[in-house]
């Protein structure tokens, strides 16, 4: 039987939502095992929402699942979006118990008179959900009907939804081999495993606070003057060593997970950038990479610009701290141009835009003069075959004397040696960055730079690279400089 709330609260705190249950964590784990959240639509689970609705007569219908803080439309019908904040789910009171849950009148209950779901252009009043339960005591998320008018329902559509629910639940625990079941395709299998695997190591990064920067420094190459950092995602070991972003790349290609981590790198390099401001480092400033799934517009949630006007802002930050760096593939994506008008919001509101990565992909030099970005970023693949390689030598000449002459800056990737960085300094490029001026390393790694660095030609045309000491005298190297 339904259990069935139909009194007019008047007391939140009779009434009101349990929180987090005991078992929270446990339920997180098997939901990012079964990897149902990214694995697409499912017809047969549309199939399911599609009775419910009609058995109900309801003209919304949903099976949802909720992760620590979203609530996601797994299967949906007569409602927009792909899902919620978990503080606004209806179903996050659902899983609460393993007994269904119903609303009769959403406007005259204290929980959900001032939730947006009830407000706004949904006007929900009507609620009635089945917990998914995948597993004594885990409860994955709901399979749950809605009206726009307040209401009841009969015992046999309870009993129903209630069998629906089930099978909801026997698809669902269907997901983990027909994820791997429909990749097999001649040595797929393997990298489908990996990948599983890869966005269960991003989930538990998440949860458990594994994620952190670390910072490479960029260099001017006319002074070898540090000009800022590009922050670099790292996954923390229990041994207190550190991954990169190839442990966890499946992540970063999922819409919603890519969008959670930018959102984390956003806020750790505010967080940092605003630190070394208080305590008086010129740092010049952080760039952070973002994703297209970051750039696309979320029916619920603020925009990239918003947020990271929002974030700046409340840190006290001047644009000047913080640039953005956006690959070709998200500059050249189906969105471009909601993209691109994002991008020139931030450049209208002071921040650099780099375009990173180029010359690995589809872009060329046309798309020089399209899109919206002040700095360009070479690929480090031609940097190291150029002084080997006539043809990659005029690559890299040939971007730079183009964006030179549309006004951008050049950042050079890769720059491993000093020749390297000779034949960069003579085609004029700006900055670079690579292990040639150091490695990527955590901020409490990261010391004040030297009173000052410089660059010279010896007798014999070759780069020279000095860093003075404490005391004020120059050492030169002929192989690479430590620069913070």
């Amino acid at each position: 039987m339904l259990q069935c709330v139909d009194r007019h609260l008047t007391s939140a705190e009779t009434f009101g939502r349990e929180g987090p249950s005991p078992n929270e964590a446990a339920r997180l784990k098997r939901l990012r095992e079964l990897s149902i959240v990214s694995s697409g639509a499912d017809p047969v689970l549309d199939a399911l929402v599609e009775a419910a609705c009609l058995a109900a007569d309801a003209p919304i219908g949903l099976i949802t699942l909720l992760d620590g803080e979203r609530q996601w439309f797994k299967s949906k019908r007569g409602i927009d979006g792909v899902g919620s904040s978990r503080v606004d789910a209806f179903c996050d009171y659902t899983i609460q118990s393993s007994s269904p849950f119903v609303v009769p009148d959403a406007a005259r209950d204290v929980r959900f008179a001032e939730n947006p779901f009830v407000t706004g252009n949904d006007r929900i009043r009507f609620y009635a959900g089945v917990p998914l339960e995948i597993e004594p005591g885990l409860r994955l998320g709901s399979l749950c009907v809605l009206d726009r008018v307040p209401r009841r329902l009969g015992a046999d559509v309870r009993g129903l939804l209630a069998r629906l629910a089930r099978c909801a639940v026997e698809r669902l625990l269907q997901s983990e081999d027909r994820y791997l079941l429909t990749r097999i395709d001649s040595g797929r299998l393997n990298r489908a495993k990996l990948d599983k695997a890869a966005l269960a190591l991003a989930e538990e990064a998440l949860a458990e606070g594994l994620f952190a920067l670390h910072y490479q420094p960029k260099i001017a190459l006319d002074t070898g003057r540090r000009v800022g950092f590009e922050a670099l995602l790292r996954l923390k070991r229990a041994d207190g060593s550190a991954i990169g972003p190839a442990a966890f790349a499946a992540a970063l290609d999922d819409p919603a997970l890519s969008r959670r981590i930018g959102s984390f790198v956003l806020q750790c390099a505010v967080a940092q950038a605003r630190a070394w401001v208080t305590a008086g480092v010129d740092f010049g400033h952080i760039a952070i990479n973002v994703s297209s799934s970051q750039l696309v517009a979320f029916p619920d949630s603020r925009c990239l610009v918003d947020e990271i006007l929002d974030a700046t802002r409340s840190a006290g930050l001047s644009p000047r701290h913080l640039q953005i760096e956006v690959t070709e593939g998200v500059m050249l994506s189906e969105q471009g141009v909601d993209i691109g008008m994002q991008l020139e919001a931030l450049r209208a509101a002071g921040f650099i835009v780099a375009f990173d990565d180029f010359g690995t992909g589809f872009a060329s030099l046309v798309h020089l003069k399209e899109l919206a970005y002040d700095q360009i970023k070479i690929d480090g693949a031609f940097v190291r075959a150029m002084t080997s390689s006539n043809a990659d030598l005029a690559i890299v000449k040939a971007i730079i004397d183009m964006a030179t002459a549309l006004g951008k800056h050049v950042v050079a990737e890769g720059v491993e040696t000093v020749e390297e960085l000779s034949a960069l300094r003579e085609l004029g490029c700006h900055y670079g960055q690579g292990f040639l001026f150091g490695r990527p390393a955590s901020a409490c790694d990261i010391e004040e730079p030297p009173r000052w660095e410089r660059l010279s030609v010896d007798a014999d045309g070759q780069v020279v690279l000095h860093r003075s000491c404490d005391w004020g005298r120059c050492t030169p190297s002929s192989r690479s400089l430590a620069l913070a």
